[in-house]
This record gives C-alpha cells, structure tokens and sequence, in this order.
C-alpha cells in the first residue's frame, strides 16, 4: 500500500558538474596515496602481492595447513 505518491528525482547539469568534480578530486588523493606509498616501500615492492584467495584466507582469518599422509 502507497500512502504518499512517488517523489520525482531530477538529475541537472550542476549536478554531474559536481560529481565529476569530487570523482576527480578522489582519484587525484588516491594517485597520491598510491605514490606515497610506493615512496615509503621501495619501488620493488609490489602493491598488490596477495592473490585473492589469500586476500579472502586472510579476511577471515583462514590459516591453511598442509594435510600429512599417513602411509
């Protein structure tokens, strides 16, 4: 059951003037977390070195053990 009739959003040119704005305000702060961090740790170190079952082993606090056989 509706009790009030939809409100009609309305995108403007301002609107996406202004996001556009922060979305490159964004990626300019992330570029230079990114050199900085690259500065602090040495150009030879890799920034993405997990792969992404380790990143999710990691997360949950997964700690995988090798299984021995018994023979």
């Amino acid at each position: 059951m509706i009790r009030l009739n939809p409100t009609r959003l309305e995108l403007r040119i301002e609107d996406l003037n202004e996001f556009s704005e922060i979305k490159n305000e964004f990626e300019a702060f992330k570029k230079a977390k990114d050199e900085k961090q690259r500065n602090l740790l040495g150009t030879n170190v890799p920034t993405n070195s997990k792969t992404k079952q380790e990143a999710v082993q990691e997360r949950i606090g997964f700690v995988p053990r090798p299984r021995h056989s018994s023979q």
